[in-house]
């Protein structure tokens, strides 16, 4: 438990620290953590495709899919990068573009569904995880960009002035900690219904609704100090805790799927880079699509 206190507070002081510091040096640190979450995702589908001794050799293409699926994860590194970059430069964000961030979202979490019916979570699409990968780790973290790009400065006592999208990107994190925060005590408390057995055991039907309470609660609470209205505070935090518990089976169900606990150990008590970031990667493309371009902050 106290590894586990010290590598949060760790971790939020470098969050905290990204997100105050600029877009570009955020973006640096967005791709960072892009190379790292990609090396974990082809670090554990290499292994549960490989091929054991005796074991029969996989079907065409997957023999080709294995060499070209680790190329196709790394280019998602780069999908930041050229985000700021174009922003940088005055490059508009198109409201067609915004929805493009959020049709893997609908896709993942229509596949989380039939993972909860039936195990199965990539199935058959394993053999691409490269193209999946991309998407799911250099496109979803390309919104955190977008986020921390949104315009403007506000004021927020007794910090000052600071640029608005570097004050609503760590609301939306806070948003998202929160409803995990209040999801696993309400479920250790009361939960007595289970969510989704086959993808993660210890979720509660209570517990999610607590995770989404406290998540609308805080998104509320925080509305005026970050200059929005109750309502885009109460709508913020009923993304967080709806979008972000499905982003956390989505994972649970990879995982479960290919036989891992945690896609890597980067984070001592907290496992790897996407093991943190799965419920933020659903909410983000949705928060930028809400504050954006129908809140049109």
């Amino acid at each position: 438990m106290l590894v586990r206190a010290i590598s949060s507070i760790v971790g939020i002081g470098l969050f905290l620290g990204l997100c105050f510091g600029g877009l570009l040096p955020f973006t640096i640190g967005v791709a960072i953590i892009v190379a790292l979450a990609s090396w974990e995702w082809v670090g554990c589908y290499r292994r549960s495709l490989a091929i054991e001794p005796g074991e029969q050799s996989p079907p065409t293409p997957s023999r080709a899919l294995l060499k070209l699926n680790p190329m196709l994860v790394w280019l998602g590194v780069g999908f930041p990068l050229l985000l700021c970059f174009g922003l940088l430069r005055g490059r508009v964000i198109e409201p067609f573009e915004a929805w493009l961030l959020v049709v893997p979202v609908v896709i993942f979490s229509a596949l989380v569904v039939r993972a909860a019916r039936t195990g199965i979570a990539l199935g058959e699409l394993k053999n691409w995880y490269g193209l999946i990968g991309v998407v799911y780790i250099g496109l979803l973290f390309s919104s955190f960009v977008l986020l921390r790009a949104l315009p403007g400065r506000i004021n927020v006592p007794p910090f000052g002035s600071e640029d608005r999208g570097a004050w609503l990107m760590l609301f939306v994190a806070i948003c998202v900690w929160t409803s995990d925060t209040c999801a696993y005590f309400v479920g250790r408390g009361i939960g007595k219904h289970k969510l989704a057995p086959r993808l993660s055991p210890a979720k509660t039907v209570e517990g999610s609704i607590g995770g989404c309470l406290g998540a609308i609660l805080i998104g509320a609470g925080m509305s005026h100090w970050l200059g929005l209205t109750l309502v885009q505070g109460l709508i913020v935090g009923a993304i967080a805790g709806t979008a972000g518990q499905i982003g956390d089976l989505f994972e649970s169900a990879l995982k479960r799927e290919i036989g891992v606990k945690d896609f890597g150990q980067i984070m001592p008590g907290h496992g790897g880079t996407l093991d943190r970031f799965d419920s933020l990667l659903f909410v983000a493309p949705l928060a930028y699509l809400y504050l954006h371009f129908i809140a049109h902050i």
